[in-house]
């Protein structure tokens, strides 16, 4: 099955399932030696955000689970993480010069684009052949698929575990909303990313509750994550290349992409602002109460062609 809850389903059943699907198809990705190496790994760690995206549900009612499980996943990641943060990057400037290839013409952005190449070379070489990166990352997956086969939650707390994650994370997004529009810091911005990215994540759990409402919302939300991962792109290519001018050839090419960088980074936070204003409209309590609610209705549907109910389906109903 897909990166979505079953509304039939307790919280813990579903962890169980998406969890285990996930790190199957990362070890999958890892592993595939006909398929293209850095793909893959780039695959795996998006599997691997989902999983922690996944967690923020249930940490409030397992939250030693949760913060185990959470680093475990962030670990991993790093582990593939080195040549990748090269690549978004010269993915972030080709992207640059896509939004103003009808307004500028100029060689800047080759030369950039040349150094970045370099370094990105000189990661690869700094990190070899990955096999020991690789074998950690599989190591700890294989540890992860055991801890959630194994994850339980009492079955009268789950509602209420389900509806606590859901208002953290949407609390947390209008916290870091406010501190993004009150400081403009680089940081902030990337914090409120990361929450709403997480936000997207939870409508995509959830969309089957309601897909012709909840569908949109998770498609706004990812707009503004990729809108604000990119302006994070930015704020670490600019960083870079005040950290090292020399490295990015002429000066007069440097300040030509700098200038269009800070152009194309308003742009992105305007737009993303919008985006989560809209998003994050509701109190955090409102938000989720309203989804707990369409979730249950959901589950309340007939539905002839749903699949068996679990175990954990039986006990619920009996202990209410």
């Amino acid at each position: 099955m897909a990166y979505r809850f079953n509304p039939r389903h307790l919280l813990d059943a579903n962890l169980r399932r998406i969890a285990g699907e996930q790190i199957e198809k990362a070890i999958r990705d890892l592993t595939d030696r006909e398929g293209d190496r850095h793909e893959g790994i780039h695959e795996a760690r998006k599997r691997l955000k989902k999983l922690r995206g996944l967690l923020r549900l249930v940490r409030t009612g397992a939250p030693a689970f949760a913060r185990n499980e959470n680093v475990r996943y962030r670990d991993a990641a790093r582990h593939l993480s080195g040549v990748r943060d090269r690549t978004a990057l010269i993915e972030a400037l080709d992207g640059l010069q896509e939004r103003f290839r009808d307004e500028v013409e100029t060689q800047s952005f080759a030369v950039v684009r040349t150094a970045l190449e370099l370094k990105r070379e000189a990661a690869q070489e700094a990190l070899g052949d990955g096999t020991d990166h690789l074998s950690q990352t599989l190591s700890a997956l294989e540890e992860a698929k055991g801890a959630a086969e194994a994850f339980r939650l009492p079955a009268k707390r789950q509602d209420a575990i389900l509806r606590r994650g859901l208002r953290a994370n949407y609390a947390r997004a209008v916290g870091d909303l406010d501190t993004a529009l009150s400081t403009g810091e680089s940081e902030a911005f990337h914090d409120l990313r990361k929450r709403v990215k997480y936000l997207s994540m939870h409508f995509k759990l959830l969309e089957p509750a309601w897909p012709e409402a909840l569908a949109p919302l998770r498609e706004e939300a990812e707009q503004a994550a990729e809108e604000l991962g990119r302006d994070h792109d930015y704020a670490v290519l600019r960083a870079e290349m005040a950290a090292e001018p020399q490295s990015f050839g002429a000066r007069a090419d440097l300040d030509v992409v700098l200038a269009l960088l800070d152009r194309h980074q308003s742009e992105l936070r305007a737009s993303a602002i919008r985006r989560c204003e809209r998003l994050l409209a509701e109190s955090p309590k409102a938000f989720a109460k309203r989804i707990q609610s369409l979730l249950a209705l959901s589950a309340d549907e007939p539905n002839g062609a749903a699949p068996p109910e679990p175990p954990e389906a039986e006990r619920r109903r009996a202990e209410v």
